[in-house]
Parts: structure tokens; C-alpha cells; sequence
């Protein structure tokens, strides 16, 4: 699973903003994120100041997959969505196209309904763009970059791609560290 490869091309770049940018107008959150089951961050919408949102998406990553375990041990093939709440901001998050995961992140003034509503209608508008960005072939073209700091009227530089490292060791090395 840690091995797939996946190839985002500039027409599949510009349907997921698209689609994330209407996500986040119809739920009201403050923050979307798109990554890779593993945690690599792919494409953000919307921007909180106070959040860094590579360690965020690493820690989600590890956290669905240690809620994967779970949902084993429970006797279900998976658990699709989860939900986080804290006291300012809460993390809604749920499987897209059985490789990637859409995280929410969204305050008091949000209700958990309409993300749940919005969500559901994001992935299933997600779900076919990220299916074509699966390599099921076993090629080996890596991973090409979204932009995720620039505003959408800024042009991407034209990339090669790049092979992302798995975050794995710097979760679990995160994780550990928050309950030491």
C-alpha cells in the first residue's frame, strides 16, 4: 500500500482545485487538505496562519492507519471517515478513491452536518480525477507536486516530479513524541 504510485498531471492539478475550492465555499471550513494515505500533503484550499499543514497531514496519514488497524480488530474491512473535535477547531476527514484522504479542518461556527453533506458530494466530484492518477501499472513515473502555497491565479512552474519519501518513520517518530 506504502508503494503505490501515483502521477498528477496538470489536467488532474486543475480538477482538484476546482473541486476543493467548491468544497470549501459549500462547507464553510476554514482549511482543506488533500494527501496521500501516507501523509504527503497534495493540495490544500483555504489557510489557516497558525498551521503548519506538512506535520498535520503526516499525523493524519498515521492516523488513519492506525484507525485502519482498528477497524480490523473490530471486525470491519475499513473506517472511511473520522472525526476529531477539540475545543476551537475540529478535523474532519474521510477516504477518497480508496488511496487518498480529504482532511477538513473547521471551527465553532461550522456544524459537523454540513461537512459531513459537503464532503461526501466532494468526494464522490474527487473520486474519478484521483482514480486517473493512480499508476496501476507498475511504472515508475513519480509523483509530480501540486502547488499548495501559492494562491490559484498564480501559474505553476513546469515540474519533472519527484519521488516523496514515506513519512512512516517521521509519524511515528511525531506521534511518540505528543504522548511522551
Amino acid at each position: 500500500m506504502t508503494n503505490l504510485q501515483f502521477v498528477i498531471s496538470e489536467e488532474i492539478t486543475v480538477a482538484v482545485e476546482r473541486e476543493m475550492a467548491l468544497y470549501i465555499k459549500a462547507s464553510r471550513a476554514k482549511c482543506v487538505i488533500l494527501l496521500s494515505k501516507n501523509g504527503h500533503l497534495i493540495s490544500q484550499s483555504g489557510y489557516i496562519s497558525d498551521f503548519n499543514l506538512q506535520p498535520i497531514s503526516a499525523l493524519i496519514g498515521g492516523i488513519f492507519s492506525s484507525t485502519q488497524a482498528l477497524a480490523r480488530l473490530v471486525q470491519e474491512e475499513k473506517f472511511k471517515v473520522m472525526f476529531q473535535e477539540g475545543s476551537k477547531w475540529n478535523v474532519y476527514f474521510c477516504l477518497v478513491a480508496e488511496h487518498f484522504i480529504l482532511a477538513t479542518i473547521f471551527d465553532k461556527s461550522t456544524v459537523v452536518g454540513m461537512i459531513r453533506h459537503a464532503a461526501a458530494e466532494a468526494e464522490k466530484a474527487l473520486s474519478p480525477h484521483l482514480e486517473m492518477a493512480l499508476n496501476t501499472e507498475g511504472d515508475e513515473t513519480p509523483l509530480a507536486p501540486l502547488p499548495t502555497a501559492e494562491p490559484a491565479s498564480a501559474q505553476a512552474p513546469e515540474t519533472t516530479g519527484m519521488v516523496l519519501p514515506d513519512l512512516n518513520k517521521e509519524v511515528e517518530d511525531a506521534l511518540s513524541k505528543l504522548f511522551s
